[in-house]
């Protein structure tokens, strides 16, 4: 399997693979309507980790993932192909928070809305996998803190990617304690790196789009959102436009508005 993407032909040739498992990150309304067969619907709120007396949600501990996976009929051998819709935010932080537990995951490349006006394979059928035993392990952190973003904060070696809307980041619109964004941050809204039937654009498109906003190779680049899930696209675009140093605070903007002692700019 590539290491990020997916081709649907690749997925096609592998629907009844043993080795293989689809995970699809779509609502459960939609799942229901239809889905790529033999694909099994992956809840949300299986990979984070609410807590309602915190502002923010980590990613799940590795116990739920390993209690999930397993559930799911994947073991450490098992290749896991996910798919999403509307761009593939929630899809895209499913691969990293599985990718960080050493499952052998990849995306589909394109949504599944292209997979069924392409003339794919869709089916009403719930599957039922045997369970298996999946181990995690952790892999490369790409995931910072707020400490770690504040200790950088105005030097020249750091950029801030806000992947949010144009209103959150100048602070329009008030979805955290205080509005605004973390001082210094560029603002890329994250569906700037989708195209209509993939889930990210093409890597020349990327590198362009990044250049074009001042995001540099040499640089390491932090992507944030409001609550983690739109930053995971950006994160993972930057990954396939080939950035090496590329990283995500999952935490964003719900932990840093809520603490009164990290600035906020508008």
């Amino acid at each position: 399997m590539p290491e990020i993407l997916v081709p649907a032909e690749w997925v096609q040739q592998h629907l009844n693979d043993n080795n293989v498992r689809i995970f699809d990150m779509r609502s459960p309304v939609e799942y229901s309507t239809g889905h790529i067969p033999n694909a099994v619907l992956i809840h949300y709120d299986k990979i984070v980790d609410f807590d309602p007396a915190k502002p923010f949600f980590d990613i799940a501990p590795k116990e739920r993932i390993e209690v999930l996976l397993s559930e799911k009929g994947i073991n450490n051998n098992s290749k896991i192909a996910i798919y999403g819709d509307r761009g593939g935010a929630s899809a895209s932080k499913l691969f990293w928070v599985l990718e960080f537990y050493g499952a052998n995951v990849a995306l589909l490349e394109i949504s599944f809305s292209a997979w069924k006006m392409k003339g794919y394979p869709v089916t009403r059928d719930v599957p039922k996998p045997q369970p298996a035993k999946f181990t995690a392990k952790t892999n490369k952190d790409y995931r910072v803190s707020a400490e770690y973003i504040s200790s950088k904060l105005g030097k020249p070696d750091i950029i801030l990617v806000d992947t949010r809307n144009r209103e959150e980041y100048e602070g329009l619109i008030a979805s955290s304690p205080r509005p605004g964004r973390i001082p210094s941050s560029v603002n890329l809204p994250w569906f700037e790196g989708a195209s209509m039937e993939k889930l990210f654009k093409d890597k020349n498109e990327l590198e362009k789009l990044f250049s074009s906003k001042g995001i540099t190779k040499d640089k390491e680049v932090i992507a944030y959102c409001q609550v983690g899930e739109r930053a995971s696209h950006t994160f993972l675009a930057l990954r396939l436009a080939g950035y090496p140093n590329a990283k995500i605070y999952d935490r964003s903007f719900s932990e840093w508005s809520a603490r009164p002692d990290l600035p906020v700019e508008q």
